[in-house]
């Protein structure tokens, strides 16, 4: 059993418009969710790439710290100092 008024949607929307004015609108929506699409994107490559320096610039420092403190202990060593690593 139904009840209540059935609910269709038209056939054609826009039933006076022409197919460049169909384009035109359906471009201009494509462009819309394409200009969101490429911000996200592009905040995602340089999210990365920020992400990519700081782990570089962290080993880099810690291979470097790294090598002072074998530097150090080799120079303390041979005056006969200890060297505590911290």
């Amino acid at each position: 059993m139904r009840s209540g008024r059935r609910f269709s949607l038209p056939i054609d929307p826009w039933p006076q418009a022409s197919l460049g004015e169909r384009m035109s609108v359906g471009l201009v929506l494509t462009l819309l969710l394409v200009v969101p699409l490429c911000a996200a994107s592009a905040m995602m490559v340089v999210s990365a790439a920020i992400g990519a320096y700081i782990t570089w610039s962290y080993d880099l420092g810690a291979s470097l710290r790294d090598a002072l403190e074998r530097q150090i202990g080799r120079m303390a060593g041979a005056h006969g100092r200890t060297f505590r690593k911290v």
